[in-house]
């Protein structure tokens, strides 16, 4: 009687500089837009973990925030979930996406320092190869300054294209240990609506503002309602300045209108039903420094 085939399950953390492709790779591999991706750094605040089930595996990607170096408590907080993530939540494989685009600095040696101290299976992913002209000059100039990871297996991609999928899985592959299904083979993330109801907004000011004003903003759901014909949505936008709600106003309304508009559509999309959103802009005065503020929140206080 023939063996049957074990199945494999793991805990897979993305993590890296902040902009350096973590949520389009997750995005590219569950081939669905689960993680909001723009051009502005710093986009992923909350640890998101994306879900891949197959007959042979599952795989739970963990999103993390963005590792860099911030003036704020919340900075601070963003980078304590992210190794709240590596040294407390059972995870199996770390995957280091680092950007060669970018020169290296002070957020790339952070970012060597802690994960050198941890345990699991590391996967070095040198990512956007596309963009630069001689990856491998990039590549050992990574090796110099950190001698530690040039023994580690490594893959070089370019995450937004669809042939990293298979690439990127097959390189997981070798690392996953025998392993039950931790979630219905159906989910694709752990996530609530609320949550991406929250993510939506925020992507749609961060695409529709400026300079400090995304940064400076924070969504909270008051209230979600899943009526039979639409689903009810009441947002309140944090804001630290008046200048600041003035920018997310707009001239007669028209940039929270737009950014309300197209948070819907994208909730409609996700939920297959029409969607309202209602926005409230309150001005919070240094929410980012707030330690009460960010723990009401659900945030990580320093």
């Amino acid at each position: 009687m023939q063996n049957q085939k074990s199945f494999k399950s793991a805990f897979v953390a993305l993590i890296g500089r902040p902009n350096s492709g973590k949520s389009t790779l997750m995005n590219t591999v569950l081939q669905e837009q689960l993680s909001v991706v723009t051009p502005l750094p710093q986009t992923t605040r909350r640890n998101l973990k994306g879900i891949l089930t197959t007959d042979d595996f599952q795989l739970i990607f963990v999103d993390t925030p963005g590792i860099h170096q911030g003036k704020h408590v919340f900075n601070q907080s963003m980078i304590k979930e992210a190794r709240t993530v590596l040294e407390e939540q059972g995870i199996d494989i770390i995957c280091y996406i680092v950007d060669l685009s970018r020169e290296f600095g002070e957020e790339e040696t952070s970012i060597a320092n802690m994960i050198s101290t941890l345990t699991a299976k590391i996967l070095i992913v040198f990512n956007k190869i596309d963009l630069v002209d001689v990856p491998e000059k990039k590549i050992n100039r990574f090796y110099e300054l950190f001698p530690q990871f040039s023994k580690l297996p490594q893959i070089q991609i370019s995450a937004n294209l669809p042939e990293t999928r298979e690439k990127f899985l097959n390189a997981l592959d070798p690392f996953l240990p025998e392993g039950p299904c931790y979630f219905d083979p159906e989910e694709l993330t752990d996530a609530n609506l609320r949550f991406f109801a929250a993510e939506f907004i925020r992507k749609q000011i961060i695409l529709n503002t400026r300079e400090e004003v995304p940064h400076a903003c924070f969504v909270e759901i008051e209230s979600y309602k899943e009526d039979q014909d639409k689903h009810r949505i009441h947002a309140t936008i944090h804001v630290e300045t008046a200048g600041q709600r003035g920018i997310i106003v707009g001239k007669g309304g028209s940039i929270i209108t737009r950014i309300r508009k197209n948070a819907e559509k994208e909730m409609a999309a996700m939920v297959q039903m029409p969607v309202s959103i209602t926005c409230h802009i309150k001005i919070s005065p240094k929410w980012r420094d707030n330690e009460r503020f960010l723990k009401f929140m659900g945030l990580p206080a320093k």
